[in-house]
């Protein structure tokens, strides 16, 4: 046992060697990208090829975790640690922590008592585990940080101190009697706003009738407070709660039932946001269940494909044909309803109702995704989001700017920022999704000749200036999907696209890195079209100067 654990350390010792060597390379290369394009290059091959060795310990008050931030799980064989009185040790996996497996892009928790610095895999890898830096001078040159940011947060008001954002933008909207501030942000020709009387609710009933809800455009997913019990403790038993946006026009006839009442769907048109759902959700195609997940497995029948993802159409295209059915409870449900300018404070409404905070594709990690699609699709000939009388469309007047506070503040800054005098840059590692309405999707670029960006990544100075370091523009990723599908589970509406992106830090002074999401499209025949546009995990890895 004894020569088995020396050989251990040995092919650990000689790994770390091998990547203090690299990482001293790739810092010089860095150091110095500025000038050389073929320094960039080499840190973006740097970047890819260690995509898959990133394990990163936390520790905070709730314990100590080891946080899998590659794309596929790591098995563990051994952990290879510095006992209380430092004495390097390997310990088998369930010896010191709650699994044996680190799921892909989740943690395990483990014994606070240690300080981890490897594990070795089952097929034999051993990988450095990383600890994210706290302050700018314990950073060397033997040692790559990995800053994880994740978006736990319950919903959009809570992006104003986590990144930052101007609360006028994430708000609740409400009507102008009710208004305690002047939102701002999005613009329309009948705007979401939350009007007087009971449009919101709490710890209430929701249900729909056995045939289902209409809807035009729905995205699922996971709630953000049971993620975050599942990243405390992944064994956790606890029953899966979910957070629902559903939109559309308005259906005549057509009602939800919650907290005991029935609402009707009639009007201009209406978003519902269902935060922290207990139950049962089914999406239903004529009178058959094609999707279903609850709280309680046995409730779906045997259904294999989930209802988490985003649905588009669903009863606005006879083609598609899809409702939605609901039972349970959630602790709080908003109806938006779609009404003039004249009751909003600014003629604006908020990006509040546009926001869904979840994990929606079902990997553990919640999503920020922005959506201004609301029923149906459209052509050069006809206008996108319009449907019958009500014309949905929405666009921004601005765009909504995320400060990524994380990273600054893991190097020591309190206020966020990234002090160029010791930092030469940052690689960002990053999950986009992207959707339109322009359809059919062979036309969709000649549909929109207007060239303008959907998201984009920034630098900002202390003086508020913004320095572009990567935008996508609607053009360059409306590639990347379908519009409209009707072969459900073999099909998706949209990928998830991976990208590395190096963000240089200019000398001598302090700045933010930010993600801007917009839609610069409002209604017409052209140049109108409606987007789903979100990022899930951020990774960052800061490179000293």
């Amino acid at each position: 046992m004894s020569r088995g654990i020396s050989t251990l350390l040995v092919s650990f010792l000689l790994s770390i060697a091998v990547l203090s060597i690299l990482t001293y390379i790739f810092i010089n290369i860095a150091a110095s990208m500025q000038s050389s394009s073929l320094g960039f290059r080499n840190i973006i091959r740097y970047s890819q090829l260690h995509e898959v060795v990133q394990i990163v310990v936390n520790r905070s008050v709730d314990g100590v975790h080891l946080f899998n931030l590659g794309p596929s799980d790591a098995a563990v064989d051994q952990v290879i640690v510095l006992d209380p009185v430092n004495n390097v040790e390997s310990r088998e996996g369930l010896e010191l922590c709650n699994s044996s497996v680190i799921p892909a892009y989740r943690a395990i928790a483990c014994d606070p008592g240690y300080e981890y610095l490897a594990i070795i895999t089952r097929d034999g890898a051993v990988i450095h585990i990383q600890t994210p830096a706290r302050k700018a001078y314990p950073l060397k040159a033997n040692a790559t940080y990995i800053v994880p940011i994740t978006f736990l947060i319950k919903n959009p008001e809570d992006l104003q101190p986590e990144f930052n954002v101007s609360h006028r933008l994430v708000a609740k909207p409400y009507t102008r009697e009710r208004a305690n501030i002047r939102f701002a942000g999005v613009k329309s020709d009948k705007l979401l706003l939350l009007p007087p009387g009971q449009d919101e609710f709490f710890n209430a009933t929701v249900s729909t009738d056995s045939s289902g809800l209409p809807f035009g455009v729905a995205i699922i997913g996971y709630d953000p407070s049971w993620i975050k019990v599942k990243m405390a403790n992944p064994g956790s038993d606890a029953p899966p709660r979910f957070t629902v946006m559903i939109s559309g026009p308005g259906f005549s006839g057509e009602k939800i039932r919650i907290g005991g009442r029935e609402y009707t769907l009639s009007g201009n048109g209406s978003r519902i946001l269902i935060n922290n759902f207990s139950g049962v959700i089914q999406v239903r195609r004529g009178g058959s269940v094609i999707a279903c997940s609850s709280s309680l497995p046995n409730q779906c029948g045997g259904i294999s494909l989930p209802a988490l993802g985003s649905w588009y159409y669903g009863s606005t295209d006879s083609g598609i044909n899809l409702r939605i059915y609901l039972s349970g409870s959630a602790s709080y449900v908003a109806r938006f309803m779609r009404m003039s300018s004249g009751n909003s404070p600014t003629g604006e409404t908020s990006y509040y109702p546009y926001l869904f905070v979840g994990d929606a594709d079902g990997n553990g990690v919640n999503e920020v995704i922005f959506t201004t699609e609301d029923a149906y699709y459209g052509s050069s000939s006809a206008t996108n989001d319009r449907y019958g009388n009500d014309d949905l469309s929405d666009y921004s007047t601005q765009p909504l700017v995320l400060k990524l506070l994380q990273i600054g503040k893991s190097l020591g800054s309190p206020d966020g920022s990234i002090d160029g005098r010791n930092f030469a840059g940052v690689a960002l590692y990053i999950n986009i999704f992207f959707h339109d309405n322009s359809h059919p999707d062979e036309d969709q670029l000649s549909d929109n000749d207007r060239t303008d960006w959907v998201l984009r990544i920034l630098l900002i100075g202390e003086d508020g200036s913004e320095y572009i370091v990567r935008e996508y523009r609607y053009q360059e990723i409306c590639n990347y999907h379908k519009t409209r599908i009707t072969d459900f589970g073999r099909d998706n509406y949209f990928v998830k696209l991976s990208q590395s992106i190096y963000v240089p830090i200019p000398s001598g002074d302090r700045y933010w890195i930010a993600i801007a999401f917009q839609d610069p499209y409002a209604t017409g025949t052209t140049n109108d079209a409606d987007i789903t546009v979100g990022v899930e995990f951020i990774g960052a890895i800061p490179f000293s100067r």
